[in-house]
This record gives C-alpha cells, structure tokens and sequence, in this order.
C-alpha cells in the first residue's frame, strides 16, 4: 500500500558533476518496498487535505531490509533537479510517497542489469543482497561519463571478489585515470571498454547470451538504443525489461 511519509534530509554526497546521493530519513515507519521499485520525492510541504505537490520519480537505491534511511541518486538535468541541488541539505524536510514500480528482478533467471549512470540505484538494493550461493548468473554493465562517476565501482569490486556468478563489465565515455580499457583484466576484476555502452561493447562477454532476461535502467535514449541492439541480435522482446527515467 502506498504511504506519504515526511522526512528529514539526513545527508548529500555530491559526486561532482552535479550527482549527489541523498540519505533520507523518515519521520515515520515507511512500506515495504522491493528492490527496483521507486518513489516520488516533493520538496514542497505536503498537506493532506490537498493535492500531493510537485515531485519527481527516482529509484529506491537502499535496501529493503534497513527503512531507517531511503537513498536516491540523482543528477541535475532540468528545473526541478537544480532546485534539489540548492535546497536539499543535512535537516531539510521533503515528502516521500512510496512504493511504486514493478522494475522487480526474477531471481530464477540468468540476467544482465544494463545501467547508465545514476541509472545503478534501480539495481543497487538487489547487488548488496546476493550471496556466494547464488545460483543464476548475473552480469552487470555500468557505465557513466567517467570512471569516478561510477559511484558503486567498489559494490562491484566485492560483488566480484565474493560471488562466483557474478561479473562485470564497466564503460566509461571519458578517459580516466587507473581505467585502462582493452587490457585484459586481473582475475576477479570487471572488464573495462571506452564509450558508452552498447551491445557489442558487452555480447561476447556474456554466457548463453539468448537465454538470459535483460534489465536497463537509465536515460530513455539509452533504453531506446539499447533495446533496439539486442532485439537485432535476437533477443526476444519478452526478455528485454527497461526502467527508463528523465
């Protein structure tokens, strides 16, 4: 059931770039929630006996286990965004109305998360939840405009290092210091590729690439591009879910 819950601005990261992450904590028990669902954020005072104020969708990056913190990623790329970044500080009130989505990961399947961006936070709660036993194979590509921007590269890192059917591969649009692409990668590291995702980039590092359910969250055009490219290689449309945001 959804719920309105106030909350109280518990701290904001900026990445640079103009990509935060914000720690939210609400002021009161919040829903449950699965991973790959998303809420809407109002900066503005909600008051019930009228309509639910301006607000924006973001995906619900903490996990489900801890609601004493709601995390979001964002990046400033329109009006209501750059007023995020002027008034969202440590002890700002905002409104939350929860949860809302059916992003949701089949855990019976092989998949491959495709995320741009800030577009990581619609997979974040399901990475941190899985354990060495996992039994399907998951393949993350994650990409953003530089290596430093990949705000979740040391998840990755572990996820490697501690689950045998996990892997990675990440792509970064802008040269970046200890990213060297084309090299082949140290046992347990991701593989790493210069530009912006595609499907070529990552194909022929998948296993039985037909069989598996693709997830892509991030900007529409990406969405878009991407999905076109692997309908082209013949993955059914069924198989191919996408969580695309503004």
């Amino acid at each position: 059931m959804v719920r309105r819950v106030r909350c109280r601005v518990a701290s904001v990261i900026s990445h640079g770039e103009h990509v935060f992450t914000v720690d939210l904590a609400p002021e009161n028990p919040v829903p449950a929630f699965k991973p790959g669902q998303f809420l809407h954020l109002a900066l503005d005072e909600y008051d019930p006996s009228r309509h639910w104020p301006e607000s924006r969708v973001f995906s619900i990056a903490s996990s489900p286990r801890d609601t004493s913190r709601i995390r979001i990623l964002y990046s400033v790329i329109g009006p209501y965004t750059r007023r995020m970044e002027q008034e969202l500080r440590p002890g700002s009130a905002v409104w939350i109305k929860l949860p809302y989505g059916e992003f949701i990961i089949d855990g019976l399947q092989d998949v491959v998360l495709v995320a741009g961006g800030t577009g990581i936070s619609a997979f974040t709660a399901y990475l941190e939840a899985l354990k060495p036993d996992q039994s399907r194979r998951v393949s993350l590509v994650y990409g953003a405009r530089r290596a430093d921007l990949m705000i979740y590269r040391p998840l990755v890192a572990d996820l490697m290092a501690r689950v045998p059917n996990f892997s990675a591969v990440l792509f970064a649009e802008q040269a970046s210091p200890g990213f060297a692409t084309g090299a082949v990668p140290a046992p347990g590291c991701p593989e790493h590729r210069s530009g912006r995702i595609s499907v070529t980039g990552f194909w022929p590092l998948l296993e039985e690439p037909l069989l598996r359910v693709y997830y892509l969250s991030g900007p529409p055009q990406m969405a878009a591009a991407l999905s076109a490219e692997l309908l082209g290689q013949g993955v059914p449309s069924a198989s191919i879910r996408t969580d695309a945001w503004e």
